[in-house]
C-alpha cells in the first residue's frame, strides 16, 4: 500500500516540479546524439551481419525475419544512407555540442527531480557535466552492443571467433550479457542518485533497478523495432532510424525521470 502511495506522491511532484519539461529538453537535446551513436553501433551491426553471406545472423523473436534473409546488405544499406550527415565536420562538431548539452539537460533534470526547485542549477561548464556528457554515451552505445550481441545466433558466433561453440555456452553467455548491462545502468543511477543526493536508501535502489530494467527491455525493443523496419524498402529510410531513436529516448527519459522523482519523493517522505 505504501508503495502505491508512493507513486501517487511521485505523480502529483512530477507535475508539481514540471518535470515533462526536463523530459522535453532532454529529449530535444539527446536525439541528435542518440542518432550518431545509432550510426557507430550500425557500422558495427554491419560487419555482424556480413559474417554469414546469404543468411540472416540474428535472431529477432517475432517471426517476420526469415533465416534466408540476407541481412548484412540491408544494414550496409542503412548505414551508408545514414553516415554521410553525420560523419561530416559539422556533424562531429554537432554530436560534441549535443553531447554536451545533453548531460547538462541530464544533471538539471536529476537535480531537479530528486531534490526539487529550491536547489541551484548545475554549470553547465563544470566538470561534472563533462564527465556526464563522456559517460552517458558510451553508457548507451555499451548497452546498445550487449543487446545485439545476445541476439546473434550461436552459427555466427561460432564464425567470429572460429570455434564451434556448444550451445549452453551461447545460452549462458548471452545471459551474463544481459546482467552485466542491467549491472552497468543501475550503478550508474545508483551513481547520479549518490552525487546528487548525497545517500541512497532502499527506495533509490528499487528506482534504480526499475530504470536499468526498463532500459534493458528498450535496447531489445529498439533492435527489434528497427530489423523490422529494415526488411521492409517502403519503411526502410533514414526517417525509420530516426522514429526507432526517438520512440528509444521518450520511453528511457521518462522512465528515467520518473524513477528519480520517485526515490526524491520517498526520501523527503521518510
Amino acid at each position: 500500500m505504501q508503495h502505491w502511495l508512493g507513486l501517487r506522491l511521485a505523480w502529483s511532484r512530477y507535475r508539481e516540479l514540471d518535470l515533462e519539461s526536463s523530459a522535453l529538453r532532454i529529449v530535444g537535446r539527446g536525439l541528435f546524439l542518440a542518432v550518431m551513436l545509432m550510426v557507430a553501433f550500425l557500422f558495427v551491426f554491419m560487419r555482424v551481419t556480413g559474417v554469414l553471406t546469404g543468411e540472416n545472423e540474428i535472431a529477432i523473436p517475432t517471426g517476420v525475419v526469415s533465416a534466408d534473409v540476407d541481412l548484412g546488405a540491408l544494414v550496409q544499406g542503412a548505414f551508408l544512407r545514414s553516415r554521410g550527415a553525420t560523419l561530416s565536420i559539422i556533424g562531429v562538431g554537432t554530436l560534441l555540442v549535443s553531447a554536451a548539452l545533453t548531460g547538462h539537460a541530464l544533471r538539471r533534470g536529476t537535480s531537479t527531480a530528486l531534490l526539487g526547485r529550491e536547489v541551484g542549477r548545475p554549470g553547465f561548464r563544470s566538470a561534472a557535466t563533462a564527465y556526464v556528457a563522456i559517460a552517458v554515451p558510451v553508457l548507451v552505445l555499451l548497452t546498445w552492443l550487449i543487446a545485439l550481441g545476445t541476439a546473434i545466433r550461436r552459427r555466427a558466433w561460432s564464425s567470429l571467433l572460429g570455434v564451434d561453440l556448444d550451445p549452453a555456452v551461447v545460452n549462458v553467455s548471452k545471459g551474463v550479457g544481459i546482467a552485466f548491462a542491467a549491472l552497468m545502468i543501475f550503478g550508474a543511477v545508483l551513481l547520479a542518485i549518490r552525487l546528487t543526493a548525497g545517500h541512497l536508501t532502499k527506495r533509490a535502489v528499487i528506482a534504480g533497478a526499475v530504470i536499468a530494467t526498463v532500459m534493458v527491455a528498450c535496447n531489445f525493443l529498439l533492435l527489434y523495432t528497427y530489423v523490422g523496419m529494415l526488411i521492409r524498402p517502403q519503411v526502410s529510410g533514414g526517417i525509420a532510424l530516426v522514429l526507432g531513436v526517438l520512440l528509444w529516448v521518450n520511453i528511457v527519459v521518462r522512465t528515467y525521470l520518473g524513477g528519480m522523482c520517485w526515490a526524491g519523493c520517498q526520501e523527503r517522505a521518510a
